[in-house]
Formats: C-alpha cells, structure tokens, sequence
C-alpha cells in the first residue's frame, strides 16, 4: 500500500482486520519500540470508561492549553474526519503527515497484523513523540486492557465510568467490564475514579497497584445544584464554587480538574475555561435540533436527565438509528416518555438495520414509528416541520445529521 490519498489509506486499514485471536498487545511492542523512537510528552494521561471519555479530554486539553503548555489530544471516534482524532493545540493532523506515518507503519510492521485502532494510535504516538510535547492527553477506544493506547505508561489514568457497552468484546457484567477497563491503570502511578459507583474489579485492582487513588465523591467532591455547581479536591484544600450549569458532563470536568492540579499548580480561569468547553455531539443545540451521540443505555440516561431539566415543556421528535450491536432495547427506554414519535434512519452500513430497529421501537413504544430512507430526509422532515427533534443512536447518525442541516441551509438560501 502506497497512496498518497487518505481515503485509500483508510479503506486499506478498514478491510485490514486481524482474526480475533491477535488482539493482544504482546505483537505491538516491537513495532511501537520502531515507530515511536522519542518520548511521548513530558506528561501523559489516559482516559478509559464508558462513557464521558471525550469531554474529559477535551477539558484537560483546554485546561493545559490555558496555562500556554503545548498539548497533544488522540480521541476515538471521529465525528467527521479522521484527522480530528491526533490534535495539537486544537488544530487536526493534515493527510499529509498521517499518510507519512502510516507509510512508516506499513514499512515497519513486517509480519504484524494490526487492527484499524493500530494503525491510528500508532500514528499518533509517531506524531507525537516528534512534537516535543508538554502534555499527551490519550483516549482509550474500546475496553482498555488490549487497546493499543495502553501501550503508553501514563502519570494518570482517569476511568471516568463504568457502564453496560460493547459487551460481545468486554463481558456482559459490569464487574467483567471493569476489569477490562482496570487495565490501564498503571504500578506506582495515579488512578482518578469518576464515578462513586465504581465495580470492585476496578476499586481493588486500582488500590492494589496505583501509588494514589482519587475517587469522585471521596477524595475530590462535586455538589450539583439547581442553578449551579461547585468542585473540592480535599488533599490540596482547593475549591472553587459556582460553575453554570453546560452541555457536558459535570463529573468529566471534576475528573479533568483534578487530574490537571495534579500536574500543574498554574492558576486559570477555570469557570470560563469550562464555560467555553464545548463538543459537537454532546447535547448540542442546532435550531430546532438536539444532536448527541449516545449510543448505550448510560449515555441516553444522561441525554434524557439533559432533556427533562433544559427542555421541560417539549415532546420530541426522534431522529435515531443504532448499531445492531446495541442494547436497543433499553436505549429505546431510558428516553421513550420524552418522544411523541418516531423516525428510524436507514444508514448505509451493514451495521445498522433499520426494519429490525422499527419493529422493536413500535412493541416498546405504542409511539408512530416511521423508517426514512436516510438521515438526510429525516432531518429535512425536521427543519421544514420546526418542531423540537432529538438526533442520537451513534456517531454515525449524529455525523450525517450534521451534514445534511448543512447542505439544507444552503438549499434554501
């Protein structure tokens, strides 16, 4: 393989796919030892869980960027290119430099099968470790335990959650889960534990081998109030109260708080700093559209919990389409009282089956559900009807509703 072109290299690392029995990490060593000749930043920190993973990096990179540090971000999934998953200081990776690494992959891996996920977080640590970065900040994909990105020995590893997801590759416990997601926690290095909830497989192990071990509502506290928030980390005496309430996830930023003042002592503006800190996808409003990317039953909790508080007097329309591989069943209940109907998108994808995901909403709803041939009509039905729409199931859907509000505002002007 030696195009020039990104998309060739992408559909090439797509269909690449090793049997299911070479997901080990042991066959990446020798080959990241090539790739990544240099450290990868002063400071690294990994970010696992189920869900909130994103919006934890994204307030740590921006946290970092603040204080004048030079950051590299790796996140997975894309929302639209793939360049948007190696950042630094907020700007995308161009094809040019990919293409370069993955040539230098490609040339490097002799025998090694590598996965999609390889070929991306190998890039990035080759793009990285040539930066002479400041700070890493790396997401972890799916699990933790035999993702590529646990190739790196980071100072904190931040497990923001765990939930129910992926359960044909991670277990079908959240104790199964948890193990999967403990892998990244490092000897003698830091854990920070988002969630008060935490399984033992994750608390036991983390206290087993971390030389500190930070839980949210132990050892750093958030208080959720009606009009605000406030965040109290109890080692170091530090608080700060009245945060306005955002679209993101209250406990990614007490996350991300904490494990930056551990870092970093630098004093920011940190109310404006979250204020401002915003993802596309996440409990996003565009005109007469929420568009969110949950995809597993916590996620669509927390879009529903979202709803219920900003959106008190609407019923929703639904604009939604899931992979086969979901647990549809309860996604569809965690927000079905909040929509009056709804619209089941056909996507492209031999991951998505539409007909399947009408018979089973209409059983669990009594609701009006209708297939649309693609996201684009869907959300056109939407935009001309001006009535509130809830967008989500997965990136997938979310990332072409985005593109077709695009293209109908231009039809219309």
């Amino acid at each position: 393989m030696n195009s020039d072109l990104l998309s060739d290299w992408l559909d090439y690392i797509n269909c690449n796919r090793p049997n299911e029995g070479d997901f080990g990490l042991e066959r990446l060593y020798e080959l990241r030892s090539k790739i990544q000749t240099k450290p990868l930043a002063k400071k690294i920190i990994l970010v696992g869980g189920t869900n909130g993973k994103g919006s934890t990096v994204e307030y740590l990179n921006n946290f970092f960027l603040a204080s004048g540090y030079k950051v590299g971000a790796y996140t997975s999934p894309h929302l639209f290119k793939f360049n948007e998953r190696i950042r630094i200081n907020n700007i995308s990776i161009s094809d040019k430099r990919i293409i370069e690494s993955f040539k230098f992959i490609e040339a490097s891996k002799k025998d090694t099968r590598l996965t999609y996920f390889d070929y991306a977080t190998l890039a990035a640590l080759n793009i990285f470790s040539n930066e002479e970065l400041d700070v890493a900040i790396m997401e972890i994909g799916i699990g933790g335990k035999y993702d590529p990105v646990n190739l790196v020995d980071a100072d904190i590893s931040i497990i923001t959650n765990i939930d129910l997801d992926h359960e044909k590759w991670l277990g079908s416990s959240i104790e199964e889960i948890g193990s999967q997601k403990a892998a990244i926690l490092k000897a003698d290095k830091i854990a920070i534990l988002g969630s008060e909830t935490m399984p033992l497989s994750v608390t036991e192990f983390a206290n087993s081998v971390c030389s500190s071990v930070y839980q949210l509502n132990k050892d750093f506290l958030v208080e959720k109030n009606v009009l605000d928030w406030s965040y109290s980390f109890l080692e170091e005496d530090f608080e700060i109260r009245a945060f306005s309430h955002g679209s993101l996830s209250i406990d990614s930023a007490a996350c991300a708080l904490t494990a930056f003042r551990l870092l970093c002592k630098d004093e920011i503006d940190f109310k404006t700093t979250i204020k401002n800190t915003l993802l596309k996808g996440r409990c996003h409003a565009v005109d007469n559209f929420i568009l969110d990317v949950s995809h597993n039953p916590a996620s669509v909790r927390n879009l529903a919990l979202y709803l219920k508080k900003n959106y008190k007097h609407h019923d929703f329309s639904a604009i939604f389409a899931t992979m086969t591989d979901k647990d549809s069943s309860s996604i569809i209940n965690e927000i079905s009282g909040l929509i009056s109907n709804w619209n089941i998108c056909d996507i492209k994808d031999k991951r998505f089956d539409a007909t399947s995901l009408l018979k089973l909403t209409e059983k669990i709803t009594n609701k009006k559900v209708t297939i649309k041939d693609s996201v684009y009509s869907a959300i056109k039905k939407g935009y001309l009807d001006g009535t509130p729409q809830i967008v989500f199931g997965s990136f997938i859907t979310v990332s072409e509703a985005y593109i077709a509000l695009e293209d109908i505002k231009l039809e219309r002007k």
